[in-house]
């Protein structure tokens, strides 16, 4: 009994981070139950790094400092034995993410190690490691409704070909060889990116639109500036909001946010659409429940916007709580596939964690 409350232990140690999407995601820390949409909604004080150009808004200018920690794996039944009790890792993704603003400037930090292409063998899994490092600059200005942004990021990205996790004394092999382990370095995939944002804000409603990569470089190429890349890049979404109090300065007791994102609308390859629904019960201004749902749909032509499709789709449930400056959550994606029996090799991910913010 001991030793099973040992190992859920450091399973839940292992999943400190929250169900967030990060820097990386190019996407709130908050808004991973709602499917990464939120181009022009604001979330939380790291909305930012969706649209630069929520920067300028005038809400928590006074929050200097947030930390977002994240794990999340795919659910495989075949991972998980009660008797005896064990664990183990599919596809592992661990990261951690920094932010600090001052005003209508902020700067980002976010490493990520993921575990793939799992070989599976008697006593243990191979696998191969990657590592990303990003480092984010974000400007804006507003005036009146509108708002303008700028960003800069920087990817470095690193590989080890060889990652060995014993079945016996899986969670310390994992630490050792994701967090100790040396990673070789791919200069060919690490790059440099500016974007621009621009955000119309009536209050309840919000419209955004961002390229990410208006010029763009890498280690074997200078920078370049791409309409083409503007343009296979350029997301456009809306969000409507209800009050956060009412016309006496009083915290209404419900906040409802929806959000509806085209997602690269040039890029055959990557174009999305996202849509997420938002319900938080407010006890306090800074303790609150929220429940969060999503849908995120792959579009490979410009003619499927507007069409639903299961077979290309994921839905996300999340619920999160927040203490004063903590914040925890709980958070699961499944493909839509499963609704239509469509056969599909996406996976169910479950995401736990926790987020500070000062």
């Amino acid at each position: 009994m001991a030793k099973r409350m040992m190992l859920s232990s450091l399973v839940l140690m292992l999943c400190v981070s929250a169900a967030f999407s990060l820097p990386l995601d190019l996407a709130s820390s908050s808004s991973w139950g709602m499917a990464n949409a939120g181009l022009s909604l604001d979330y939380e004080s790291d909305s930012f790094l969706a649209n630069p150009a929520l920067l300028g808004q005038d809400k928590d200018k006074d929050t200097s400092f947030l930390a977002s920690f994240r794990y999340q794996d795919a659910l495989v039944a075949s991972n998980y034995t009660l008797s005896p009790f064990a664990t183990r890792l599919e596809n592992p993704v661990a990261d951690w993410s920094l932010s600090f603003i001052s005003g209508n400037l902020a700067f980002s930090i976010q490493n990520r190690n993921s575990l793939e292409d799992r070989q599976i063998y008697s006593n243990a899994s191979d696998y191969t490691g990657k590592r990303k490092t990003l480092f984010q600059f974000d400007w804006a200005i507003s005036r009146s409704v509108f708002s303008f942004g700028v960003t800069a990021r920087a990817v470095a990205t690193s590989e080890r070909s060889l990652v060995t996790i014993m079945d016996d004394r899986i969670f310390l092999d994992y630490f050792v060889e994701t967090a100790v382990g040396r990673y070789e370095a791919v200069d060919d995939v690490s790059s440099v990116t500016f974007g621009v944002g621009i955000l119309l804000d009536y209050e309840w409603f919000k419209m955004g639109v961002v390229s990410d990569q208006l010029a763009y470089g890498s280690a074997e190429q200078s920078l370049v500036i791409s309409v083409d890349s503007l343009l296979k890049t350029l997301d456009w979404g809306f969000s409507f909001s209800s009050a956060t109090y009412d016309g006496s300065n009083q915290l209404h007791l419900l906040k409802f946010q929806g959000a509806l994102d085209f997602v690269n609308l040039g890029s055959d390859q990557d174009r999305q659409l996202r849509l997420g629904l938002s319900a938080k019960l407010q006890l306090l201004p800074t303790w609150s429940v929220n429940l969060q749902m999503g849908y995120s749909e792959d579009k490979p032509t410009p003619s499927d916007l507007l069409k639903v499709s299961l077979a290309q789709g994921s839905q996300t449930l999340a619920l999160n709580a927040q203490f004063d400056t903590v914040k925890v959550s709980i958070g699961c994606s499944w493909p839509t596939a499963w609704y239509s029996k469509t056969p599909t090799s996406e996976r169910a991910v479950l995401l736990l964690g926790a987020t500070l913010i000062l």
